[in-house]
Formats: C-alpha cells, structure tokens, sequence
C-alpha cells in the first residue's frame, strides 16, 4: 500500500505544505496539485523526520545514528523510506493516544491529525506524562475516574503537575521499569523526595533537566534505554549512591559527573565511551566502576586517584595501555582485563597488595612485570596471550 495514500493535497498541514511550494519552480497550484506527492516524498517527509530525530537525539550530528536510535525506539524498519517512517511514527503516536484518551479524535477538529512537528511534540510529552502518572500510587484508578476519563490527552497531560503537587510530594520510591517511556517528563523534578527510581527498559534517549531537582536521590536505574548524552544537572544528585547506566548509547560523560561524591556503585558497562572525563577521578567514595564492553583506548591517569575502589571491570575495550597510577588503587581487590588490546602492564600493577583476582586473559601480553608474581593472594588469569 503507498505510504501516503490516506493523504491529499488539501488536508496537507503548512509545514509541510510550505517546503512543496518553495520547491516547484513555477509555484502555481496546478504544478503543486500535479507533483506533490513526490514532493512531500523528497522534501518535506525527509525534513519532518530529521525535526523528529532533533527532539529525540538533539545533541548528535550524525544522521545515520539519529536513525538507528528513532528507529529502535519505533521499531522501524530501516528499508523503509523516510515518509513511510513519519507515517508509521505517526500511525502509532494516534493509537497510542487514543488507547490513553478513548475520546481523543471522536469530537477532535481535523487539525489534530495533522502530520507537524507541533502535534507530535505535543503528543510525546502528554502520552509520557499519562505513562508516568499510571505508575504513581492511585494513579491508573485516577485516571479511569468519570471525572476525568473523558477529557482530552492534552487535558489530563495538564493535570500531572498540579496532581503531583497535591498527592505526591512526599514519594520516596517510584517503579518505572519498562513503562514505555520515550520521553521523561519534566514534572518528574517535582518528586523531590524521591531516594529511589527505577527507569530500566525504556527508550529513553535523553534527560530532562529537571532531573537535577532530585536532590535526596539515592539510587538511579537507567540500564537498558538509549540514552546519548547525560545532562550536565546530573552532578546535582549530589546524594546519589547507586548509577546504573548499563546498555546505552553514551558516547561521553558530562564533567559534572564528578560532582557526585557519595557516589559507591557506578555502572556504565554496555555503551560507547571512547574517553573518560579527568573528573572521574573526584568519586572518592565510589567502590565498584564497570566500564566494561565500551570503546576506551586509554584511561586516564586520575583513574588513580580513586583509592577506595574494590572492583574494576574494563572487559571489552580495545585497551592497549594502562596508566602507572594504576598501582595506586590500594584497595583493588578485583580487576577484570579481559579482553582487550593490551601489550604489556605497568610496573606499578605490583603495588596491588589488596588484588585477589586478576583477570588478563585474551590480550597481547608478551611478558608480566615481576611484581605481580609477588603478589601471593593474586590468582591470575593470562590464558591466550603472547607468554
């Protein structure tokens, strides 16, 4: 079926009615009337699409990566041109709200089904703000109630922030494990007794700001989104215990990472770090890094500076090198090495007193350094290397 045959030239929308115009080379409706479907297929869907993205991604420049994530996040198919995708985007945005507002489009004035990036701004935050709102205590029974069963998407969207302010401001855990959220919200700032919350399996790829209003936060789960970029509001927490950031798309970490001293378990295995911040080594308290399964060549050297760190997983990088500060990780009980890139190891790995495991297996370690021999509690692993 043609993606666009539910459309017509008179129930286009002036967003998308515009770019056909400024295209035809001779603007009169009868050139418009006759070529407008490939038009909206060449110029205008294409345009649509990339606004989508920029909601979703708006910090990545790279097309090709902006269109992995948004189709992950609709379940695209990647053959799929780009108006079939704003179609489908779309088809499931209306179900989506309908199934949440029965009454959505049975009294709505034709604009709303307008394919802009207007309505499908104003969609995504409300339908989010429902999925939120359904996990808050008393929340789906709220929403079902006679009073408010019948208004509009928009309508109830409105409600949260003051419903939140009435019944909710002393929340201290909030569950949102697989909620089917693709946006979070900004009311969720609002939680501010909020010590615990629970955003795994989403399809998160960004965070509002107002994230950093969760000041008395102690645990965060965001493992399995597809998180990008981390706000720079994220050093605010400043409470903050537990990080799992677990099977993203982070290519990089704010520097305000380091803002979080309280900070004990960091998980950021699963994502696509090439480089770590300096200020990583500010978490003075922290006990547990995994950086396992990224994309980091090197460390750097302030990774020394994190003297009450247990455990330290770097599996799964195209390691080549570790720094000399390595060895002043004095309470290292367990460092997992394997696999990587690495050719040789620093000296100073000898000076891990505390090191009960060591695991350096399938790298390109031709010799050890004579320290780690020494080291009579040490197990190590360094099977298919170079030795």
């Amino acid at each position: 079926m043609n993606s666009n045959s539910f459309l017509s030239i008179e129930s286009l929308p002036n967003e998308l009615l515009c770019p056909i115009l400024e295209a035809c080379a001779t603007p009169s409706l009868f050139r418009v009337c006759r070529n407008w479907r490939s038009l909206l297929t060449n110029a205008a869907m294409p345009a649509l699409y990339k606004k989508i993205a920029a909601i979703h991604v708006p910090q990545l420049k790279d097309d090709i990566q902006k269109t992995a994530i948004l189709d992950k996040i609709y379940q695209l198919e990647s053959k799929l041109t780009s108006a079939e995708k704003v179609n489908q985007i779309f088809k499931q945005v209306f179900s989506l709200a309908r199934s949440l507002s029965p009454q959505e489009f049975q009294h709505a004035i034709e604009k709303k089904k307008n394919l802009t990036i207007a309505n499908y701004s104003s969609y995504l935050l409300n339908i989010n703000r429902l999925w939120l709102w359904k996990k808050l205590p008393g929340g789906d029974e709220y929403l079902n109630s006679e009073e408010v069963k019948s208004l509009s998407l928009e309508k109830k969207g409105e409600l949260l922030k003051e419903r939140i302010k009435e019944n909710y401001q002393n929340l201290t855990e909030l569950d949102l494990y697989m909620a089917g959220l693709t946006y979070l919200p900004p009311e969720i700032g609002l939680l501010s007794h909020l010590r615990a919350l629970d955003l795994r399996g989403n399809k998160l790829t960004n965070l509002p700001i107002e994230i950093g209003q969760l000041k008395q936060l102690n645990h965060l789960n965001l493992s399995g989104n597809q998180l990008t970029s981390l706000p720079a509001e994220i050093g605010q927490l400043n409470q903050l215990n537990d990080l799992a950031l677990s099977h993203n798309k982070l290519t990089n970490l704010p520097i305000e990472i380091g803002q979080l001293k309280q900070l004990n378990h960091l998980n950021l295995s699963g994502n696509q770090l090439t480089s770590l911040p300096i200020e990583i080594g500010q978490l003075k308290q922290l006990n547990h890094l995994n950086l396992s399964g990224n994309q980091l060549t090197s460390l750097p050297a302030e990774i020394g500076q994190l003297n009450q760190l247990n455990d330290l997983s770097l599996s799964g990088n195209p390691l080549t090198s570790l720094p000399a500060e390595i060895g002043q990780l004095s309470q290292l009980v367990w460092l997992n090495l394997s696999p990587n890139q690495l050719t040789s190891l620093p000296t100073e790995i000898g000076q891990l007193k505390q090191l009960v495991k060591l695991d350096l297996s399938h790298n390109r370690i031709a010799s050890l350094p004579v320290g780690i021999m020494q080291l009579p509690a040490t197990r190590v692993n360094w099977e298919d290397n170079l030795l």
